[in-house]
């Protein structure tokens, strides 16, 4: 993370000049909390309670990843993009690729033998978080925009991308929520860390993939909606008659 954000303020003073304290925050804000997602205690305990667990992919796929997006400056990733071919990565960060490519990622990681696989082998599970991070840096393009360009979606189109993006992620966190049984049975082996049985704990993490993992869509969502109101009373502004006050 060190050498990540040493690189991010070299490249940005090399490019861009002075980065503005508030994008620089965000950027360490989101590298934070990937990096807390990762080697804190929190990794610890995500292999004895899969809330934990859910937590952490939060962090990797929901939290992070839209504050890095926000610290990078537009001018950086315009200079970078230059060098490194403009058109494959349009194509990458298509909104009907990113989000299913999110989708598809967050469902079969979730599918019981291939989540057992991962926690039972360190190189798998580090194959799932590295999906994770780079479908959500990816996922949250669209939304943030970090380099506007002509034809990017506007606030309308984004806001329906959240909302039709958001059910499947709903859906898979409502089958934990509501299942009689263990979904996953490498949490069944006692003893239990902090007491905590391993359907409650289940429940526990399909509210925190529900609830906290769609806070920053909802957060996104909010704004969003207010810019596109904005939006929409200027130009219906601009293309109202004056009134005749004769």
């Amino acid at each position: 993370m060190l050498i990540t954000v040493g690189m991010y303020f070299y490249i940005c003073d090399h490019y861009a000049g002075r980065v503005q304290g508030i994008r620089a925050a965000s950027f360490i804000a989101g590298m934070l909390l990937i990096l807390m997602a990762l080697v804190s205690p929190l990794d610890a305990a995500a292999g004895r309670l899969l809330s934990m667990h859910m937590l952490q992919h939060v962090f990797l796929t929901t939290l992070g990843p839209p504050l890095v997006l926000l610290g990078l400056p537009p001018v950086l990733l315009g200079a970078v993009l230059r060098h490194r071919g403009v058109h494959a990565f349009r194509l990458v960060t298509n909104p009907i690729a990113t989000g299913a490519l999110f989708i598809v990622t967050m469902w079969i990681w979730h599918v019981p033998p291939v989540y057992q696989l991962a926690l039972e082998h360190r190189e798998v599970h580090m194959l799932m978080h590295a999906t994770f991070i780079a479908t959500g840096l990816l996922f949250w393009w669209p939304v943030i925009q970090p380099l506007p360009e002509p034809g990017s979606l506007k606030e309308g189109a984004r806001l329906l991308y959240l909302f039709g993006t958001g059910f499947p992620m709903e859906l898979l966190a409502m089958l934990l929520l509501s299942s009689n049984s263990v979904v996953y049975s490498y949490y069944n082996p006692e003893p239990h860390l902090w007491g905590i049985a391993p359907l409650p704990d289940q429940q526990v993490g399909g509210l925190i993939m529900g609830g906290l993992g769609q806070l920053a869509a909802f957060v996104a969502i909010t704004l969003l909606f207010f810019r596109y109101l904005d939006q929409e009373e200027s130009r219906e502004g601009t293309v109202r008659p004056p009134i005749d006050a004769a």
